[in-house]
């Protein structure tokens, strides 16, 4: 397989930036947001770019690492029918978001088929993949913070201080209990009917709340925290290859 040597992965989500260097396939560091740009001793031979933001927001970004980075190669990794022996489920393609794409490629690489992919920060997402590189389809769910503040900016009388989000026993006595305890059952009851479903896959956990989500309902998961960064290397290593 043909890998570039030294590469930077901008991996542009809904709440902050990622950027993972690597060496190889060994990943050197990860960073959010500015810090990347005091890396100065690192000099990528090309930036593998992945973002679920619009084209406005993307272009600006782009366009100010373009500046920074002037002599790297650039690949735009979007999302596609197939590559890498991954099939995309969607009827339209380029309507799955990239990070829950270059999860499914990375999880394909990493651990073969059969497994369900759950990624759980700002939403929950889960993707299911065959043994055979075909992705099954997967599910978006709002995540436990989200549902909180869902609750809080689409109410007038919901309203608690921090200090009260504390966890106590039996059922929730206070608002913020009640709050914070129902957003975490519904996210754990989403996930607990999948699993009733998909307990003979094997599950593979990226992302903030997942390792904790998925301890309470002591499914085993194999976690990776560097999923979308790993299938963006995949992807433009790919890419880069081909047009060599």
């Amino acid at each position: 397989m043909f890998v570039v040597a030294r590469v930077l992965v901008v991996d542009v989500g809904n709440t902050s930036v990622k950027y993972t260097a690597f060496e190889g396939d060994t990943i050197l560091w990860q960073v959010r947001d500015s810090e990347v740009l005091t890396k100065d001793s690192f000099s990528p031979a090309a930036i593998y770019f992945a973002s679920v933001r619009s084209s406005v927001e993307s272009e600006h970004l782009k366009s100010r690492l373009k500046r920074e980075y002037y002599a790297s190669k650039w690949v735009d990794i979007k999302s596609e029918p197939e590559v890498c022996g991954v099939r995309n489920a969607y009827l339209e393609p380029h309507r799955l978001g990239v990070d829950r794409w270059l999860t499914v490629i990375a999880s394909f690489h990493l651990f073969g088929g059969n497994v369900v992919i759950v990624d759980a920060g700002t939403a929950i997402k889960v993707d299911m993949l065959d043994m055979h590189g075909q992705h099954l389809g997967g599910y978006i769910a709002p995540g436990v913070a989200m549902m909180e503040n869902a609750l809080l900016s689409q109410t007038a009388r919901i309203r608690y201080d921090q200090s009260e989000k504390e966890k106590g026993f039996g059922l929730p006595n206070s608002t913020a209990r009640a709050v914070t305890e129902g957003c975490h059952e519904m996210a754990l009851g989403f996930l607990e009917r999948l699993y009733a479903q998909y307990k003979h896959f094997r599950w593979v956990v990226t992302g903030g709340d997942g390792g904790f989500l998925l301890a309470l309902l002591g499914i085993d998961a194999m976690q990776e925290t560097h999923l979308v960064a790993i299938g963006a290397k995949i992807v433009g290593d790919e890419y880069l290859g081909s047009c060599s």
